[in-house]
């Protein structure tokens, strides 16, 4: 259904809900005109909740969590809720924390809680829905926390063997962490799961049937401490990309750096083919499945060309 017939449809019901609790008001003794007159408040509201889901899902602010399984019938265990529910918002926190400062192990405050204000929308039929709403406004670079969070969790559960250190790398060892948690606790549950999100570009799906969870976590486990280290790059700028990362071409080859939302301006300053020199953290994960180091760097500063 669309905005505007669920717009107009909410107004209805809203008007027609007024008009009878008026009428309950001035007879009090009518216990069936009062019965009335709450049914149709309750089907108002019901009817203002699905407009408002309806707006987030349009501003791609929606996530649709489906759980399926027999414990998974409409209802779904409260503990089994709060486990799943926390070490998910404790990921998005990590990795939202992550885009913008560059940062996994720091301790997460309200600010980027409140960024992110993610918000329980409802439960659905259907096995189990969970709806949960966020905020995607953007910052003054045009870049929403939100969206940007949601597509490196997206690409995490959804990435080949190949891909995998990359995805872990961009969302940071503390929110994949969080994420393993989160299938476990699933897995715990009797449940699989299905996640959906609607973005502004287009629709993001994670299809967590049994073997799908059994490979994040084991991808998850695989994923030993890594060695972190800071240098020095030096190089010519090959290409600055959207999606938060610039090319360096060096002496040695081309090295991909990430760069967080926080350095947005300085990596905007760089000058395409001009020398430059940039200060990194570097990430040396080993890839027990390929049997070989994997490299990823994290722009902490620009610095003058030595």
């Amino acid at each position: 259904m669309s905005i505007d017939f669920l717009k107009r449809h909410a107004q209805t019901l809203s008007e027609f809900a007024a008009a009878t609790s008026a009428r309950a008001g001035l007879d009090p003794t009518d216990k069936w005109l009062a019965i009335a007159a709450h049914n149709q408040r309750q089907a108002a509201s019901d009817a203002m909740q699905a407009l408002a889901i309806a707006h987030a899902q349009e501003a791609g602010e929606l996530m649709d969590l489906r759980f399926i399984g027999p414990r998974a019938n409409g209802s779904i265990s409260l503990d089994a809720f709060i486990k799943i529910a926390d070490s998910l918002s404790r990921a998005w926190k990590a990795a939202a924390y992550r885009i913008r400062h560059g940062l996994s192990e720091e301790r997460i405050g309200r600010e980027i809680a409140d960024i992110l204000n993610l918000k329980l929308a409802g439960i659905a039929g259907g096995s189990t829905r969970v709806l949960v709403t966020g905020n995607a406004t953007s910052d003054l670079f045009g870049e929403s926390l939100l969206q940007s969070t949601l597509q490196q969790t997206f690409r995490l559960l959804t990435a080949t063997d190949e891909e995998f250190y990359d995805a872990v790398d961009a969302v940071g060892g503390k929110a994949a962490h969080h994420i393993g948690n989160a299938m476990r606790e699933i897995r715990a549950a009797g449940m699989t799961a299905e996640f959906t999100w609607h973005s502004p570009i287009g629709k993001y799906s994670w299809q967590g049937n049994s073997d799908e969870i059994i490979r994040i976590k084991k991808l998850l486990v695989a994923v030993a401490e890594p060695v972190i280290y800071e240098e020095k790059i030096s190089g010519s700028v090959a290409r600055i990309a959207d999606t938060g990362k610039l090319e360096l071409r060096t002496s040695d080859g081309k090295v991909l750096i990430r760069f967080p939302f926080d350095l947005t301006e300085k990596v905007q300053h760089l000058s395409i083919a001009k020398p430059t020199t940039l200060h990194v953290s570097t990430t040396k994960y080993w890839d027990a499945v390929g049997k070989k180091n994997v490299f990823k760097r994290l722009l902490i500063d620009v610095s003058d060309p030595s």
